[in-house]
């Protein structure tokens, strides 16, 4: 096993904090761009509107989003290392052109059916989506978040349109801007979208019609997805409707509400995946209790049958809620609506419930689905306990007060530490707090293998610092 001590990490975050934090950028302003958060009261540029054509931005720069911002007609943005994108002036628009109600937005960037974003940027320089405030103001909703639509299958027509976003302008005339998503091309290509964070985003355009972190509509497996954050967002982390995208090494920290939810005909498959809830944010409810989970997948809203269906297929999750037990969380994976599963190597803790199986998805799934896991609970491990995901399945479980002795979460080399996020604990809060004690362990999301790709700078803890 490694060796990591306190002081060793100290002096390599101060020799990075020497090469980057006093950077300055061609224009003689200090470097804006990995470390130096908000406030941005000026910008480099502001977009707005529609981008119809291929368009570059540049390193290092601050890029604000005037409303929505579209890309569109065949286009292709791309994003450079270093660059941050955040929120610029409200703009109104229309859900229902004869209506009165009119919705302010800002700060959200839409990749359409056609179109591709080449977001790459490196470990020691992510390309960061953002809110504009100063720290210690940062809130969940400050930034509007992204969204990415694209043709491939999914259950519902391809006429179907994205959920959070309006098609009016403020006088009810249509923006002309094609909002659908889905197709019949599993292997539709995006774009790609690399060392990537995005923090403090979400919209609430209408009651369960809301922009969340990373939105995926019918999103192909030619897109390339990996090393994204989604930090303290309004609503979930990152959601897939339908596609065929296979993601790998996410992070999902202080969501409102679910951290990975899939829906209409999701059939891709992401490897290494973190989902930490933060007692300190804020957590949606639904009918006056928590609605807010580690995984969250439906086969549609209705629970029907219809094909292609949602079958997510998950390994080395780490999806942990709270410390000790408290009514703020949900369930750490909630399956309902007829939804399809398959989680292997994975470890679920600090929820009240491990995993729910509802609505059909219960009876109709593939037997076995649920399997070689490590699950905790603070008073049901599996509800019901005979769901056929269930069947055969050999799974580690406790139902305890305590949750840390049991999945052997967090170490420095010397010192065991808590693996649970909280907000008060952000400034020592690392990707040791989630390093396997037993060095030959292979399930969760960091392992012995893999740690220097999670610990190589692109993520980032305290957002709100």
């Amino acid at each position: 096993m490694k060796k990591f001590t306190k002081q060793a990490i100290a002096i390599v975050a101060i020799a990075a904090f020497a090469v980057a934090g006093c950077k300055k950028s061609n224009d003689g302003n200090f470097d804006r761009s990995t470390g130096a958060g908000g406030p941005f009261p000026g910008a480099d540029s502001v977009i707005t509107g529609n981008i119809t054509a291929n368009r570059t931005l540049s390193p290092g720069k601050v890029y604000k989003l005037n409303g929505v911002v579209y890309v569109t007609g065949g286009a292709k943005l791309t994003i450079k290392p270093g660059t941050i994108i955040t929120t610029g002036e409200k703009v109104n628009y229309k859900v229902d052109p004869s209506t009165s109600v009119v919705n302010s937005i800002a700060g959200v960037l839409v990749i359409t059916r056609g179109s591709k974003i080449d977001a790459v940027g490196t470990p020691s320089n992510p390309i960061v989506f953002t809110t504009p405030k100063a720290k210690g103001s940062r809130a969940a909703g400050d930034f509007g978040g992204v969204i990415i639509l694209g043709n491939s299958t999914t259950n519902k027509p391809s006429t179907t349109v994205i959920e959070g976003l309006p098609g009016y302008d403020a006088n009810g005339v249509s923006l002309g801007v094609d909002l659908t998503y889905g197709g019949n091309v599993p292997a539709d290509n995006s774009g790609k979208l690399q060392y990537v964070r995005i923090e403090y985003a979400g919209y609430l355009l209408a009651p369960n019609n809301e922009i969340n972190g990373l939105t995926m509509g019918g999103v192909g497996s030619g897109t390339t997805i990996d090393h994204v954050q989604v930090s303290f967002g309004a609503d979930d982390a990152f959601e897939f409707f339908g596609g065929t995208v296979s993601p790998k090494y996410l992070i999902a920290l202080g969501n409102d509400d679910d951290d990975f939810d899939t829906d209409f005909g999701y059939s891709g498959t992401i490897q290494y995946a973190i989902s930490l809830k933060d007692p300190q944010s804020t957590h949606s409810t639904s009918g006056g209790v928590s609605d807010s989970n580690g995984i969250e997948s439906d086969n549609d809203g209705t629970g029907s049958t219809a094909s292609p269906r949602t079958k997510p297929t998950y390994s080395n999750f780490t999806l942990l809620g709270y410390s000790s037990a408290n009514t703020g969380l949900r369930a750490g994976n909630r399956w309902r609506r007829n939804s399809d599963l398959s989680i292997t190597n994975s470890i679920i803790a600090g929820y009240n419930t491990g995993a729910e199986f509802q609505s059909g998805t219960e009876t109709n799934a593939t037997a076995g689905g649920f399997t070689n896991n490590i699950v905790h609970s603070y008073t049901t491990v599996f509800s019901p306990a005979t769901a056929v995901s269930l069947t055969g399945s050999v799974n580690s479980t406790l139902a305890s007060a305590s949750a840390d002795a049991f999945i052997g979460l967090g170490t420095d080399g010397e010192a065991n530490l808590s693996p649970f996020y909280t907000t008060d604990l952000r400034a020592t809060y690392s990707l040791l707090n989630l390093y396997p004690r037993d060095a030959a362990s292979t399930k969760g999301a960091v392992l012995e293998s893999n740690y220097s790709d999670w610990n190589s700078g692109w993520a980032n803890f305290a957002p709100q610092d």
